[in-house]
């Protein structure tokens, strides 16, 4: 019902039009039905307060990596930054729902497509954008979940109350054939010009961040790394052309003025918001109890220190308030991050607002490059070109004449300094099976607590409580 809600409040036109009978069996058959299907599966990722990832408890569900913290007073956020989640924890749905919110709405595009009436190539590209939304939602929750449910369906079965999760492999190779269908479809274009519409290189990006996670565990597919340079060298080739460029300020990534142009030239996929339509992924959830905030994310302390000194650590984090107490006088001693609050020194601080989230930069596919292409031979000169671009305008030196093994360090340790708090690190500690030395190096008396050994978890999340009961087979 939410998600049908979420269709009809979402297509005006098909609302206009005089309809008798069975109005759910046709609607589907017009362009303008699905519009209103892909407006539902974009929903599914941005519903504030409600599901998807534009939420604070998405941050809280990457916690379990090194570069956050989330404070003991939350039970919920307690669990997973410990690593220790129960099926019942209050943090987990949202993300879990929303997710299969963009999944059931996409599947509504894709079957139906095909025999739908309206503009053939804008209905291709339409159903490009579904397979795009598809693909995005199976590997965030693939990678969170392990095991899920593959729903391909876009109408309830009585065999989906008794499925049983998929493997991995399963859930991959669907999430390659989705891609495979969204790069056929899309064009070189976004979609009437709207930056949160994935276009064909768009997809082509998250096909090498896909084929750099199946590289790593569990997978370990052989000949995928080089599959992953192959993949992001083509996008890095073609960006350019596109207007998408590395912005040369790092304090012009995250401006996150309200009511303003928060859009950056390296922005590959985002979710927009607007005054009407805004994002809580930014706020009063990542900024400390000392200027109003929620006391819920920070940064984790060695993290913090570890991080290289420069105008990237600058705009990274917030460390003192307007009246000069640093993060260490504050009521949990941790710092926040300034690239996940509404600035400060704009003068303002709120739960919504209408900064979009940034949920794959050109950055990210320049640094999956260049791991990617060391893991698969040996590092590159244009490899070496991209990161030190990122670590020119982090305000860092150049490397040089690293062996390889040393250059793919450096790549996995740019990523974590590049992309700190932005939901990308707890996906590399997973794929790399760093979590011991991850837990090992948080500095206990600042994040105390008993961290389980990699050995002895599972570092999925368990599918959540509502989702057994109903059907007991997801167990």
């Amino acid at each position: 019902m939410v998600a049908c809600g979420a269709i009809l409040a979402s297509s005006c036109n098909f609302l206009d039009e005089e309809s008798r009978g069975q109005v759910f069996d046709s609607y589907l058959t017009t362009q303008n039905g699905l519009e209103g299907a892909l407006t539902g599966a974009y929903r599914g990722l941005n519903s504030p307060w409600s599901v998807g990832l534009c939420n604070g408890t998405y941050h809280q569900l990457t916690a379990g990596a090194d570069d956050m913290y989330l404070p003991t007073t939350d039970a919920s956020g307690t669990e997973i930054d410990r690593c220790g989640v129960t099926n019942g924890n209050g943090s987990v749905g949202s993300t879990w729902n929303g997710l299969y919110k963009v999944i059931l709405n996409a599947n509504k595009v894709i079957v139906n497509y095909e025999k739908c009436s309206g503009d053939k190539e804008t209905i291709g590209v339409i159903a490009g954008e579904a397979f795009f939304l598809r693909a995005y939602a199976n590997f965030i929750l693939c990678q969170l979940w392990g095991e899920i449910p593959l729903i391909l369906s876009s109408t309830y079965t009585a065999e989906e109350a008794t499925m049983e999760p998929s493997s991995p492999a399963e859930t991959y190779a669907q999430i390659e054939s989705d891609l495979e269908m969204a790069i056929s479809l899309l064009k070189d274009e976004r979609r009437n010009g709207e930056i949160g519409r994935p276009n064909k290189l768009v997809a082509k990006a998250l096909r090498a961040e896909v084929y750099l996670v199946e590289a790593g565990y569990p997978l370990k597919k052989e000949g995928y790394y080089k599959k992953a340079a192959d993949q992001a060298k083509e996008v890095l080739d073609q960006s350019a052309a596109q207007g998408l460029l590395l912005e040369d300020d790092y304090a012009n990534l995250f401006r996150n003025i309200d009511k303003g142009d928060n859009i950056t030239t390296e922005d590959l996929f985002v979710i927009p918001a607007s005054v009407s339509d805004f994002c809580v992924f930014y706020g009063w959830w990542s900024e400390p109890g000392e200027i109003g905030g929620w006391n819920i994310l920070f940064a984790e302390v060695q993290f913090y220190r570890d991080f290289p000194e420069g105008r990237r650590k600058d705009y990274t984090f917030y460390t003192e308030t307007s009246d000069g107490r640093s993060w260490e006088q504050w009521e949990k001693k941790h710092p926040s991050y300034l690239k996940l609050m509404m600035l400060p020194q704009n003068g303002y601080s709120s739960c919504s607002a209408s900064i979009p989230t940034h949920l794959l930069r050109l950055s990210q596919t320049a640094l999956t490059y260049a791991e990617a292409v060391a893991r698969s031979g040996s590092a590159t000169g244009d490899a070496y070109t991209w990161v030190n671009r990122i670590r020119t305008r982090a305000g860092l030196p150049n490397y040089s004449g690293l062996s390889n093994s040393e250059f793919i360090k450096a790549v996995v340790d740019e990523r974590k300094w590049e992309f700190a708090g932005e939901n990308v690190r707890w996906y590399d500690v997973l794929r790399l099976e760093l979590q011991d030395e991850v837990f090992a190096h948080k500095d206990p008396a600042y994040d105390p607590g008993s961290l389980h050994p990699a050995g002895d978890k599972d570092y999925t999340f368990p599918i959540p409580a509502t989702e057994t009961l109903v059907n007991p087979n997801l167990k």
